[in-house]
């Protein structure tokens, strides 16, 4: 007979404020202390009540579900890494796969878009809209990142021909701040490269969107180059902007046009 009542008081879900609304239904406090037990609560002859301690206890159950899903959400960062090798000889990492990252991501995200739609998130309302928050601006910063890498990957050969530093001046010193952040990230990153932890560098999101503006205006003025020694040269049409930069960055030495002359030149394959 006494099972109801120790099932429903006894619901790991309750929480002060539950305990504060049934308080209030029985017009006295039941809220557990020390010496509480089993026998003084059912001196209290709450059968009358029941029911509606049933609904708080059932809210109690789900909003304690919504707890430990959102506990475990930020646990399981935990063991997860960014996995990062080192890049030539240039002294800088970069980073490898973050598929297993992404997954999470996308998970969460949706896990707790879901959640914030639940009729009893409203005790962790705020706590669940900082969680979303933060997960969006990580997916933010992963996206701007591996642009990022991207570029600096494909213009880090190129800026570091003395000749092509000399020929876009302007272009190299944008490609020289770049770089600068690139490595200061990545240093960061390698020393703790917990998702959770590298990824709260104080401004790493703006720095990275700094960092691909800077790219694409390079990026422009490097096209707007290889224009210019085509329409100069028009036979340099036939060659890809990579076969280009390969002969634009070793001036000095001509051998290094050699293994294009037969796209330039139709019947010569070198010259002696």
């Amino acid at each position: 007979e006494h099972f109801p009542v120790v099932q429903i008081l006894c619901n790991p879900g309750l929480r002060q404020r539950h305990w504060d609304k049934m308080s209030e239904i029985v017009g006295f406090t039941i809220t557990p202390d020390s010496g509480t037990s089993l026998r003084k609560m059912l001196k209290h002859n709450l059968g009358p009540f029941l029911e509606q301690f049933e609904s708080i206890s059932g809210g109690a159950s789900k909003e304690y579900s919504l707890e430990k899903v959102m506990q475990k959400m930020v646990d399981d960062w935990d063991p997860i890494s960014f996995n990062t090798i080192p890049y030539r000889e240039t002294g800088v990492s970069i980073l490898t796969s973050v598929d297993d990252i992404q997954t999470n991501l996308d998970d969460q995200i949706v896990k707790t878009q879901t959640m914030r739609g639940s009729p009893f998130i409203k005790p962790f309302e705020e706590q669940i809209k900082i969680w979303e928050e933060k997960l969006l601006r990580l997916q933010d910063i992963i996206d701007e990142w591996l642009k990022v890498q991207a570029q600096w990957l494909y213009l880090e050969p190129i800026f570091s021909s003395e000749d092509i530093m000399q020929q876009m001046p302007e272009e190299g010193k944008l490609f020289l701040q770049v770089d600068k952040t690139w490595k200061d990230v990545m240093k960061n990153t390698v020393r703790d490269p917990k998702v959770l932890v590298a990824s709260t560098l104080p401004g790493l999101l703006e720095k990275l969107r700094g960092a691909n503006d800077m790219l694409d205006k390079i990026m422009k003025g490097l096209n707007a180059y290889l224009e210019k020694k085509r329409l100069f040269f028009p036979r340099f049409f036939f060659l890809s902007n990579d076969e280009m930069l390969e002969i634009l960055a070793e001036t000095k030495d001509p051998t290094r046009v050699q293994p294009h002359l037969k796209k330039c030149f139709e019947g010569i394959a070198k010259l002696e």
